[in-house]
């Protein structure tokens, strides 16, 4: 789908390969990895790219903002 991009959302418990919209905002692709890691809600986490591990995206922000691509990986990361 034009639309959509295929992701690895990397964590310390593994990796998940899945679809977002390009226009998803930051802060549902984590809220998405979260219940699919099944993390504590009390966790803060990022969301970057791994080859970028020190620029954090903004939550409020979309995936396209970042020039996601299909077949990224994305590092979620807990601070």
């Amino acid at each position: 789908m034009a639309n959509q991009v295929l992701v690895h959302v990397k964590t310390s418990k593994g990796t998940w390969e899945t679809t977002f919209q390009k226009s998803s905002r930051i802060k549902d692709v984590i809220l998405g990895s979260r219940v699919h890691f099944r993390l504590p809600k009390e966790t803060k986490l990022v969301l970057c790219k791994e080859e970028s591990p020190h620029d954090d995206f903004d939550p409020d922000r979309a995936l396209v903002n970042y020039n996601v691509i299909d077949g990224d990986v994305l590092i979620l990361k807990q601070v």
